[in-house]
């Protein structure tokens, strides 16, 4: 029964990221000619104006939140709006049909859209490896015990989902046959299930992962020991905006990467920043906001954010084992580097790096 079970879960995962695959098509086709060749408009003071959306509400998801709070957009000639959106495909959706310019998701998202066929392109990377850790329920004391059940991911296609597959193949189980994957939503979701019992393990980041602690949940894996390449968080943007609004990318890739490194130096704004954006309160939750800084923030953000051409590899090749026309595309079709190495030529990253 648990094999017939997950092989309609496996089936009906690949039947939905067709359909995402192919609306994206739609999106594309119904929004070319109004959305992508549209220049963004500009404040009084001369600042252009940008919709920007961060997916989830991982700690990562900050450093956009920073940099506008602190002023870092302002300075770099921007006016940002940020939009939270709650996993890496909807985030898709968004800047497919163009109601955002740029948003920072994860890579795994980005790439099963460009295989289906979306014009969109990585031009910057925050985290280049997996921070995840596979929480379980205490009846789960080894990997083995795993098999037969079911473990909860975002959606369909996304950074949890393409995460909990390469977690579970590395403790030796095989998704959708030894173990059920089901798509249930986004961090209180996950949770939920795992206390009322309908699933016994999720992947969660800092705050998350402590969160699940606290509700007496285990760790089984902690994926950041693993050395895997993973394009956990990047900087997205359609090839046409980056076309028609080249400044506008390099200006918000300046800010971007300006943020990271303040948010390195400066713990006290950052555990400000972070509790407004995870809703933690900075003294009850203290603990919580310190391991998301200290154990993601300080040191795992990149300080020159090149696309990881390793982390988007990582992806196909995970893509590859549902969809066959993965097979077709290489990194640098989903990448596009020439935002950062224009910066890193002009200087930027030696002049950003060298203050003090």
């Amino acid at each position: 029964m648990l094999e017939d079970f997950t092989r309609g879960l496996s089936d009906g995962r690949q039947q939905l990221c067709l359909g995402i695959a192919l609306c994206a098509l739609a999106l594309c086709v119904s929004c070319a000619a109004q959305s992508s060749n549209d220049s963004p408009n500009s404040t009084a003071d001369g600042r252009i104006k940008l919709n920007v959306c961060t997916s989830s509400t991982g700690g990562v998801q900050v450093v956009p939140e920073y940099a506008r709070e602190k002023g870092i957009f302002a300075k770099h000639g921007l006016d940002v709006t940020l939009t939270s959106i709650d996993s890496g495909s909807r985030a898709v959706a968004a800047l497919i049909s163009g109601s955002v310019q740029l948003c920072e998701t994860a890579g795994s998202s980005v790439v099963h859209a460009v295989v289906g066929g979306a014009d969109l392109a990585i031009v910057g990377t925050l985290v280049d490896t997996y921070i995840f850790s596979l929480m379980v329920s205490t009846e789960i004391q080894s990997p083995s015990d795993l098999k037969g059940k079911a473990v909860a991911v975002s959606t369909a296609g996304s950074a949890s989902d393409t995460a909990m597959r390469v977690a579970l193949r590395a403790v030796g189980l095989q998704p959708d046959r030894d173990v059920a994957i089901l798509a249930v939503g986004d961090l209180p979701e996950r949770l939920a299930a795992l206390e009322a019992g309908y699933v016994v393990g999720s992947l969660f980041v800092p705050p998350g992962t402590n969160l699940a602690r606290q509700k007496g949940f285990r760790l089984l894996l902690d994926m950041s020991t693993m050395g895997l390449p993973n394009l956990h968080a990047g900087i997205v943007t359609s090839r046409a905006f980056l076309q028609s609004n080249r400044m506008a990318v390099l200006s918000f890739m300046k800010a971007i990467a300006e943020a990271v490194f303040w948010i390195k130096r400066d713990r006290e704004g950052t555990l400000v920043a972070l509790s407004k954006h995870a809703q933690l309160d900075l003294q009850n939750d203290a603990d919580t906001l310190e391991e998301t800084y200290e154990a993601i923030l300080k040191r795992k953000l990149v300080d020159v954010p090149y696309p990881s051409l390793a982390g988007i590899e990582a992806a196909l090749a995970e893509i590859r084992h549902d969809n066959p026309a993965a097979t077709r595309f290489k990194p640098e079709a989903v990448a596009d580097l020439s935002v950062v190495r224009e910066l890193e030529d002009r200087g930027f990253f030696r002049d950003l790096l060298g203050q003090k």
